[in-house]
Order: C-alpha cells, then structure tokens, then sequence
C-alpha cells in the first residue's frame, strides 16, 4: 500500500513543465469523481473494431476546464528548464477534448492534450450495439453526469441504446415486454467459454513489488464471482474495450471512474445472475481485476451491496427516496452504484495492458451497464493502490 507524499512531489512533477502554476486535489474513492462510438475507427470485422491514435492529440472541441489532481494544494513553481518538447511526463492538467468528437477513446478521456496516450489502436470486441457513447443525461438528475468533459462510454450486456429508454418505452424500443425484466437482450454468438488474453480469472496469491510470474488474478475476486453463475463457467454476453500505453515521466498511479448498473437487482436477487465488470490491468508488477468499490467489494450483479436502489417503501420515501438518480430511464426500480474511483500503482517507464470487460453471468438475458470515464495517469502517489 502507498500513502500520499507530501506536496514536494507536485513540485518536482512540476520540475518537468517549463513553468506551472496548479492546484491539484484528491478524490475519495467513496464519493463521487469529477466531472456511438468510433469515428475515426477502422473496422476490421463487424464484431471487432480499433480505432486509431496519432502521435498527438486533437484538442478542438473541448468542453469546459483542464482538469488535475494532486494534493489539495497550490504550487507556484516558475523554472526555465529551456525547451522540452521531446520530453514525456505526466502531466496535472488534461484538456477534455469529446466536446464534439463521439471517438470512445476521447469519451473515456485518452489520447487528449495532458491525457493517458495509447501505445497503438485502442480495440473493443464484442455486439457493435455493446458499446456507446453517451452525451445525454441519464435520468433527473446529474449523478450520472459525465466525470471529466461532456462524454462518457457505456458497455452493456444488451444493446447499450436501451440504456436511454424509459421503461415505459421498453416494449416498443427495446423489445422487452412488460411480463420481463427488462432491459434484455441476448447477443447470439458473444458468449466466451473462457476470458481473452491477457485475462486469467484463476486467483492467485501476489507479493508486493515482486515480478507477475504465473498468470492469474491477483485480486483473486474474479474465480469466485463468476462460480456464482454454476459449475461451468461462461461468460454470456461478452464485450470489452483494451488498451496499451507507457506510463511517463513523473507517474505514480493509474485510475478511472466508473459506475454500475443492473437490472438482476432485485428481480432475481439472490440467484446466481452475477453479471461481472472487470478491469483487468497488466503491468510488471501485477495482473488482475482492479474494479473494486470502496470497501474491495468485485462488481457482480448480485453481490454488491447497492446504495441506489429501488426503495422498500417507494410510495411513502418522498424526496428521499434512494432510487430517485435511477428514475426515467432504464433502470429505474434496479439497482446501481454511484461513480467510483479504481486506481493502482504505476512506476515510471512501466508498460501496462488495460482491458474494461463485461458479461452476463448465469445467462445471456436482463441487461447491466458499466458507464466509464476519466481514464487516467496520477502523478502523484494515489491515496492507496493494489
């Protein structure tokens, strides 16, 4: 485990700029983070997609301020270190730049001006109907509001446009009749016997600041959420974004924002319907599942104990009601968490292999979402890491 430097190490992150004058802050992982898809992607087949980075990121578009982190102070630091244009270092600010681009990989915050570049194409794989990027507000409220520019990427285990439906709507649009628990969608021909490389869902026991070794999953939570479904593991369902990047000068962490949400609670609550999200990071120092909440719950369906939800007594809660951010859209009466932080640590010149996948567990009908956004490097030590 990491604990926070002192603001010393802003400092000298800011030794890498010519000049800077920033205030960066901390967020709780346990409240809720700051603030379809691929336009420039290249198809290589209906099911599988990569889209296309360059050298540099396009900054038009952007919507509303740069965004950094840190410490929760100002440092006035003005140094002139001559020019450095060849130099990579993480940088405290990023400039969201999906105000008018719907690419997934701007949506999710990468390959922006001060942004996580991407070593290559960042791919996705699974249903073309998976996947979407989100501009609209969810709901009646801004819980769901993206967490860093005006966008934010939705995966399913359905058809992600259902997501913006009413339920009033879902017969008709999302071709979920009133007798199921909906939103369902069953994609012939996406369900996995097993998890794509580099993922290994069998635990694993891993030493701190010791080489990877064996494959497996460190935070050994995958193996034992997915049994939940039955003896034979199948991953129903199957979509996923990845990407590869190198961690740059002056990194300490690796972090995103993200918020679940499923229509298994509570209608089929407590089976074994344990739809998953997994992040699974491989770096030289750990492989394994990151997407954890606050207190190191996994993100299953039926395992999670929910903060919004549909109220006991929904007629007698009024304005207090804990499902009220779930109302007038698709998940309203589910279940779902707020936005949460996942971060892990990263040294300097550390490649790592990043992939966000979701699947249905138990069986291939009544839909979750994982909503993503803020990917991220930290530059200064995260509050802990795994």
């Amino acid at each position: 485990m990491r604990s926070p430097h002192s603001a010393l190490i802003v400092a000298a992150a800011c030794l890498l700029e010519s000049g800077c004058l920033v205030t960066v802050f901390v967020k709780d992982a346990g409240g809720e983070a700051d603030g379809t898809g691929g336009g420039s992607g290249s198809v290589g087949s209906d099911d599988q997609v990569s889209q296309e980075t360059g050298s540099s990121a396009s900054t038009s578009g952007t919507t509303g301020e740069p965004t950094s982190e840190g410490f929760g102070v100002t440092v006035d630091v003005d140094f002139d270190l001559g020019e450095q244009e060849d130099w990579n270092s993480c940088s405290l600010v990023r400039v969201p730049c999906d105000g008018d681009s719907e690419d997934i990989d701007h949506a999710l915050g990468i390959n922006c001006d001060g942004g996580l570049q991407t070593e290559g194409a960042l791919t996705w794989s699974g249903p073309a109907g998976s996947r979407l990027v989100v501009d609209q507000v969810l709901g009646t409220t801004e819980v769901y509001a993206p967490t860093e520019g005006s966008r934010r990427v939705a995966l399913s285990t359905g058809d992600a446009s259902h997501l913006l439906l009413t339920l009033p709507e879902m017969p008709d649009l999302g071709n979920c009749p009133v007798s199921q628990t909906c939103p369902s969608t069953d994609w012939p021909g996406a369900d996995l016997d097993e998890l794509p490389p580099p993922m290994v869902a069998k635990a694993k026991q891993c030493e701190e600041d010791e080489p990877v070794g064996v494959p497996g999953d460190c935070s050994q939570t995958i193996e034992s959420q997915w049994l939940l479904g039955g003896d034979m593991m199948k991953a129903y369902d199957y979509t996923e974004l990845r990407f590869s990047a190198v961690a740059p000068l002056g990194t300490a962490g690796f972090a995103f924002d993200f918020a679940f949400l499923t229509a298994e609670f509570p209608p089929r609550f407590p089976g074994g319907y344990n739809d998953l999200f997994v992040a699974w990071v491989a770096s030289e120092r750990y492989t394994g599942n990151i997407a954890l909440d606050p207190d190191g719950n996994p993100i299953g369906a039926v395992t999670l104990p929910y903060t919004i939800k549909l109220d006991e007594m929904p007629a007698g809660c009024g304005d207090e009601c804990v499902d009220i951010p779930l109302r007038e859209f698709a998940f309203e009466g589910r279940a779902g968490t707020a936005w949460y932080q996942s971060e892990i640590g990263i040294d300097p010149g550390e490649s790592i292999e990043v992939v966000f996948a979701l699947f249905d567990v138990g069986d291939a009908i009544v839909d979750s979402v994982v909503l993503l956004d803020g990917v991220r490097w930290q530059c200064a030590p995260p509050p802990s890491s795994l």
